[in-house]
């Protein structure tokens, strides 16, 4: 369950747009930075899915096999139209020959088991990203990459989807990336800060300073709380 990136880099139109290395074991890793800093392609080089430079491996396994160990839900989710909640679950689970009962048990992770037989447009935004987990889940993934998860869900949703998970983070090494700092600092174990490179990685209290902050940030205010650090940031990063 662990994952290691190793003098990262990715490349677009002769253009560098992401240097990064870090690890994480077990861990719940927040990957933050504003908008364009890297985070959707930092993703899509671990699964495999854009040319780069440098070593990923989950498990051990460096190769294109570590693809078969993580779970994605990507930033937009399209629900297919006609598609049950369970058709969608466990689609690329049998795509992996695995057995019909972990999509049973992946919709139960996410409480959702009751919606099984719901067509996906039919759910709410909360629903549909529960419903994207569980297929990541359904799919065997001992690291979970989460794109912005909370993006489009209302506060109620946010709060039932942080809740879930705190649930999830045990036992599996999940990244999740995150323009609003607010809701989900306590749930890290560790922050990337990113701006096509890294700038700081760490537990939040190393990184969620506002001296590191405005490294990237021309506005940062950050309240440490008995609930975890509120953070208020101007989504506006200086060049680099």
């Amino acid at each position: 369950m662990s994952l290691e990136v190793k003098n990262l880099s990715v490349e677009r139109g002769g253009t560098l747009v992401l240097e990064t290395s870090f690890s994480a074991n077990r861990e719940f890793v927040l990957v933050v930075g504003p908008n364009g800093a890297g985070k959707t392609t930092l993703f899509l080089a671990i699964l495999n899915l854009l040319p780069y430079r440098g070593e990923i491996c989950v498990d051990g396994i460096c190769d294109r096999g570590r693809i078969y160990k993580i779970g994605y839900v990507p930033q937009r989710i399209k629900p297919e139209t006609y598609a049950t909640v369970w058709e969608y679950v466990y689609l690329p689970a049998k795509f992996r020959k695995r057995p019909t009962d972990v999509a049973a048990e992946a919709l139960r992770q996410v409480n959702i088991y009751h919606l099984r037989d719901r067509p996906l447009s039919a759910l709410s935004g909360g629903e549909l990203q529960r419903a994207a987990i569980a297929r990541a889940l359904a799919a065997g993934g001992d690291v979970l990459l989460l794109d912005e998860p909370l993006s489009n869900v209302d506060p109620q949703g946010r709060l039932e989807l942080v809740n879930l998970l705190w649930e999830l983070k045990r036992g599996k090494t999940i990244l999740m990336t995150s323009h609003e700092l607010t809701l989900p600092t306590a749930l890290a174990d560790k922050i990337l800060l990113v701006n096509r490179r890294t700038f700081a990685y760490g537990p939040p209290g190393e990184v969620l300073r506002e001296e590191v902050m405005r490294q990237i940030y021309k506005f940062v205010k950050i309240v440490n709380t008995p609930y975890g650090y509120v953070c208020v940031t101007e989504d506006f990063a200086h060049p680099h």
